[in-house]
């Protein structure tokens, strides 16, 4: 089971083209994040400028570092942007795989169903019994 789970993970992975999407942000974000650092005489180091971009993509805000520039603003505002996309594309892989697994599980399901009703004639008293109470809590 945990096979079809980790495959399942890899189909909607590779499907969404989420390393790929999430590579570039990374490359975005560190980009961002230099280009911010070299317009904005506040952050001393790069490592200021990455940690003001994490605290404004993932809105902690602080306020420990801000950006005092119109281009550093500017940046700001184009990053934040791209992240909330990013965020959601994040999520929608995350709901993605979580209706993949429930299909999966709906389909082994039935095809466990399917096969008790294939075998109707060899079932015992107990088997038939729980055949029909499938049938009843389907129907209402």
């Amino acid at each position: 089971m945990k096979r079809k789970k980790n495959k399942a993970l890899g189909v909607v992975l590779k499907q969404t083209h989420f390393f790929e999407t999430l590579c570039i942000y990374l490359i975005v974000f560190f980009g961002f994040a230099f280009m911010i650092y070299r317009h904005e005489a506040v952050f001393q180091t790069y490592g200021a400028a990455l940690w003001y971009c994490f605290e404004l993509v993932t809105t902690i805000g602080f306020g420990d570092l801000v950006a005092v520039t119109r281009l550093g603003k500017f940046l700001s505002i184009l990053l934040s942007i791209y992240s909330i996309g990013m965020i959601a594309i994040i999520t929608s892989t995350i709901v993605t795989y979580h209706q993949v697994k429930m299909k999966s599980q709906e389909d082994d399901a039935i095809a466990l169903f399917m096969d008790k009703l294939e075998r109707l004639p060899e079932l015992d008293k107990e088997e038939l019994k729980e055949i029909s109470e499938k049938i009843q809590q389907l129907r209402s």
